[in-house]
């Protein structure tokens, strides 16, 4: 389960006269990915399209373009009809669709051009109705030149010094003024001059005629036609894709699949009489394939495996020459997951398709990734907030696989954070198996739970300790029984980081013995594992002599420490000569990464301190009246819905982190090819 499906790579020959009814049979099993042929040999060439193929492809794309004119929304459910059903009625309804929409759509651009000229008329007209001008008086002059546009300041000194002949109009206009500027012809080389120096900015003449005012109340009536016949369009069009969506899904996709059969010769081999087609399949598949190919071919295709190469039997004769090198691990990757960590292939896709030759981490992610959510957000109220969330939007997005993946991921995490939240004994910030006392504690004074939270736990050798697990607390022992708090979960995320990037090491290991033998796998992933190992126990000998300021009662010897040195030094020493310099400079990858799964813990305590601010706040609202009390509500509502926000988003992305950047990097290179058999998930249509 954790490496892809193993993989058959097939050759099939056949004679042309079965050439359709294969590729039928090929299409309808949905198990082979083909593998396209390039014209090397001279006898062989690429194959030539079904004669159907043109024809098909104009009516895919005819309804493709309606299909987007429309907006059709393929995420919506449309019942699954017949082939026939379809076909008749792509008969009879395709053209006169395409006439209509393509009639309507002509409309609505027409209307559309129309309203970005209105909307370009009434902004030029803006200076014109600032000076409040009658248009016609701003032209038509034969010895007088006009100039209307924009200026920083005040022109008029500027130009009485140039003449004295002239008529001014002004109006403030954005960050300045806008003028009009009426002065003899003669004048004109000068006073073009001085405007030009004092940043003067020419507007577009108006072809309109009379009052601004009467021209922006045409325009405007102008625009509201043009909106009015605009919705009306729309709502034509919208009426259309009401009436012909599940038309246009079915056809597109009873179109796609006759198209995909009738132009599957372009990735045969082909001679005069024959085709050849290479692909593969799963392992496990090929008997379905090879029997259903035969009963529908009348045994007239001849098919075989040519990769993996069989080993040879001790009486073979040997009939040619064998491959010089083994294309096994070119392999398309087809997950090999059981069906409830299916969904979570989208992550590991996200990152990248493992190589087929590599481990595939799905099974861990989803294992390990909502343990890590649940760890962080840990809380009765959030999680059941986010559960009953998750199970509305799937119910309301049924028909839409790609959110349904994302909710699946959603409820599990939640019942995670349920799980972790009574570890915690936290609801919504409360700690609700706090006792209470002089009506204080647990959740608001009103409930508590202590009395179901156990004081003295004993789990084999590990006891006795009191749950809940403290995490706003130090932790340490009261009275004979031990609360966990604080500093232990910061110690459990560091032991977490490291089991998880030891496992890496190991899948890393596993990965570079596969693909490039034990050598290269000791120095470039037992070394980091050894080195990881041997910190691990000089840490855990020195740091609590450190914390108990003890280092004076350090000893060498101590096999801790001992074996510790030993071990790392090993595994300097392979990095060394594995990685060379930049081993050394790497060295404290391994500790940098520990280190970053204690965001385990402080991205938690970040969302329970919110929480508890918010409590605290809202309770101090509350004894201030009723104002105060409704003050309180809405703190206490708003404050909670931005954590829960926060709370959702920020454990998802840190939990996303840590998976994809210090744990995948030990071991997963990823870049395989998607396997992507010859066929059609039918969502519409029905054979």
């Amino acid at each position: 389960m954790l490496e892809p499906q193993r993989m058959d790579k097939v050759l099939i020959v056949g004679s042309k006269e079965v050439m359709e009814t294969t590729i039928n049979t090929l299409h309808d099993i949905n198990l082979l990915h083909m593998e396209d042929y390039t014209e090397e040999e001279e006898y062989f060439r690429i194959g030539k399209p079904l004669k159907s193929a043109t024809s098909l492809s104009e009516k895919l794309l005819k309804l493709r373009s309606i299909k987007s004119y429309l907006g059709t929304n393929a995420g919506k459910y449309y019942p699954k009809q017949s082939r026939e059903k379809v076909l008749k009625d792509l008969e009879a309804n395709l053209t006169a669709l395409e006439s209509s929409v393509t009639q309507k759509m002509s409309e609505k651009s027409s209307l559309e051009s129309e309203q970005k000229e209105l909307a370009h008329r009434e902004e030029l007209l803006k200076p014109y109705e600032a000076l409040g001008l009658s248009v016609d008086l701003l032209r038509g002059y034969e010895n007088i030149n006009v100039y209307i546009g924009t200026v920083p300041g005040d022109i008029e000194p500027v130009i009485k010094d140039i003449t004295d002949k002239y008529e001014i109009f002004s109006a403030p206009y954005g960050k300045g003024n806008v003028v009009a500027l009426l002065v003899e012809k003669s004048f004109a080389p000068k006073i073009s001059e001085a405007l030009m120096k004092n940043d003067f900015v020419e507007v577009e003449q108006l072809h309109e005629s009379g009052d601004p005012a009467v021209i922006k109340k045409d325009l405007e009536e102008k625009k509201a036609n043009m909106t009015a016949k605009l919705e009306v369009v729309n709502k034509e069009l919208a009426e259309l894709n009401q009436k012909f969506a599940d038309f246009i899904m079915s056809s597109e996709e009873l179109l796609a699949i006759d198209t995909q059969k009738a132009e599957a010769p372009l990735r045969f081999a082909t001679s005069d009489n024959t085709f050849v087609i290479e692909g593969w399949v799963p392992k496990v598949d090929f008997p379905a394939l090879k029997d259903t190919l035969s009963k529908a071919t009348n045994d007239k295709v001849y098919i075989t495996i040519i990769e993996p190469v069989h080993e040879k039997y001790s009486t073979e004769i040997e009939v040619g020459e064998h491959p010089e090198e083994h294309k096994e691990v070119d392999a398309p990757v087809k997950y090999n997951n059981p069906k409830i960590f299916r969904p979570i292939e989208a992550f590991t896709d996200l990152y990248g398709r493992p190589r087929y030759d590599e481990i595939d981490p799905t099974m861990i992610f989803a294992i390990v990734f909502p343990l890590f959510y649940g760890f962080i957000l840990g809380d009765i109220a959030y999680g059941s907030i986010l559960l009953l969330l998750g199970l509305l939007l799937k119910v309301k997005l049924k028909h839409n696989e790609g959110i349904q993946i994302l909710i699946n991921v959603m409820l599990v995490c939640a019942v995670s954070s349920i799980f972790f939240g009574i570890l915690y004994g936290e609801f919504l910030g409360f700690a609700i198996a706090e006792p209470i006392e002089h009506g204080e504690g647990g959740i608001m004074g009103l409930v508590s739970f202590a009395q179901f939270y156990p004081h003295e736990v004993h789990i084999g050798p590990v006891g006795p300790f009191s749950l809940p697990i403290e995490r706003m607390q130090a932790g340490g022992f009261h009275g004979d029984s031990y609360m966990f708090g604080i500093k232990d979960l910061l110690v459990f995320t560091c032991i977490i980081g490291v089991c998880q990037l030891m496992l890496g090491y190991i899948l890393g290991f596993r990965n570079e013995l596969k693909q490039h033998g034990l050598k290269t796998a000791i120095l470039h992933k037992a070394s980091w594992a050894l080195v990881l190992a041997g910190g691990v126990a000089l840490v855990w000998y020195v740091f609590p002599l450190a914390l108990n300021q003890a280092l004076g009662d350090f000893n060498a010897m101590d096999p801790l420490f001992l074996i510790g040195a030993i071990v790392f030094l090993i595994g300097f020493i392979l990095l060394l000569i594995g990685e060379g310099a930049m081993g050394i400079i790497e060295l404290t990858t391994p500790l940098s990464h520990t280190l970053s799964y204690t965001r385990l813990l402080a991205v938690g305590l970040s969302s329970v301190g919110i929480a508890f601010a918010i409590n605290t706040i809202a309770a101090m609202l509350a004894e201030a009246g009723i104002l105060g009390l409704i003050g309180a509500i809405i703190v206490f509502v708003l404050g909670h819905t931005v954590n829960l926000v926060l709370g959702t988003y920020a454990p998802f992305i840190q939990s996303l982190r840590l998976h994809y950047v210090e744990f995948y990097q030990k071991f997963y290179k990823s870049g395989g090819r998607i396997y992507d058999p010859f066929g059609y998930n039918r969502k519409y249509t029905e054979d």
